[in-house]
């Protein structure tokens, strides 16, 4: 009797339990208040490692690929785990804008196309992210022209294809939307579902605040009538000042209703500036208090 009693109450709490746990494995709902908040946790334990130091589930985790990749079904696992995906997907040094305008990707395009598809859950592509780098630098892919044409076409193929659960995000550096360089690289609005934006604190550099990083091209989300994504955000893991700055911009973010997502860059850079905040005690309590802000939604 007592051990009937015992696991029919056990069946009762699991019975509980079970709606509860599927809820947490779905990935968030953009909030029509507030922010996603998210990270590249490219540190020892991965994702799981972060989480487990934060105290949270990333709302969305960050992924870089390249043109060549194949494997779109795996984004699914990212969805599966209750995260929305960001896919970085590169197109230097495989193609150049030109040949993506003049369409002799369009199979590699389609074929990403009907693999985000047919994860049947929305991912945030942020195809050629940093287009803007000058000619020269390993990601430059081609003029502002052609960048603008190319993105026009690959949005034009995804809709085609119908993978309408995928948000296409124009991502530039943050530094260069005060000086028009950054405009000239706009499609249109119609081809851009959210403005993104790569700004981070280097070593040795001029120290900024997030309203002197992210202002300016916070102004452009606003006045093209579109979502913002902060895609790439660090400051040095071992820098004092790191800390306080991230406390500072979750409180800017929070100020600024436009911004509906962000993606911190936990990993190293390739110039080998250090950003992983679980590096540092003091960065990453302050990351964890960030995150842990209800304006940054789970």
């Amino acid at each position: 009797m007592r051990r009937a009693l015992v696991m029919a109450m056990l069946s009762m709490v699991l019975a509980a339990a079970a709606p509860q746990l599927a809820q947490a494995a779905k990935p968030p709902v953009v909030p029509a208040r507030g922010a996603l908040w998210g990270a590249f946790p490219n540190e020892q334990g991965g994702i799981a490692g972060l989480q487990g130091r934060v105290g949270r589930r990333l709302a969305i985790v960050h992924r870089y690929v390249p043109w060549t990749f194949k494997q779109w079904s795996s984004i699914g696992d990212y969805l599966r785990g209750g995260h929305l995906p960001l896919v970085s997907w590169s197109a230097a040094p495989t193609t150049t804008a030109a040949a993506i305008a003049g369409g002799s990707q369009d199979a590699v395009i389609q074929r990403a196309a009907a693999g985000l598809k047919a994860l049947h859950g929305r991912v945030f592509l942020r195809p050629f992210y940093e287009f803007d780098q000058p000619h020269g630098h390993p990601r430059y892919i081609g003029s502002p022209a052609e960048v603008r044409a190319a993105f026009r076409r690959l949005h034009n193929i995804f809709r085609a294809v119908g993978a309408r659960n995928v948000r296409i995000v124009w991502c530039p550096m943050a530094f260069d939307f005060h000086d028009g360089i950054a405009r000239s690289y706009w499609p249109g609005n119609k081809y851009v579902n959210w403005v993104g934006t790569d700004g981070y604190n280097f070593p040795g550099k001029t120290w900024r605040s997030f309203g002197a990083i992210f202002s300016n091209a916070y102004r452009f989300a606003v006045d093209h009538g579109k979502r913002m994504m902060i895609s790439e955000v660090a400051s040095p893991a071992a820098d004092p000042r790191t800390p306080n700055w991230m406390l500072a911009g979750a409180k800017w973010i929070h100020h600024h209703p436009v911004i509906h997502a962000v993606a911190y860059f936990d990993s190293t850079s390739p110039k080998g500036y250090n950003f992983q905040v679980g590096s540092n005690r003091h960065t990453l309590a302050a990351f964890r208090t960030w995150g842990l802000r209800r304006w940054f939604h789970r």
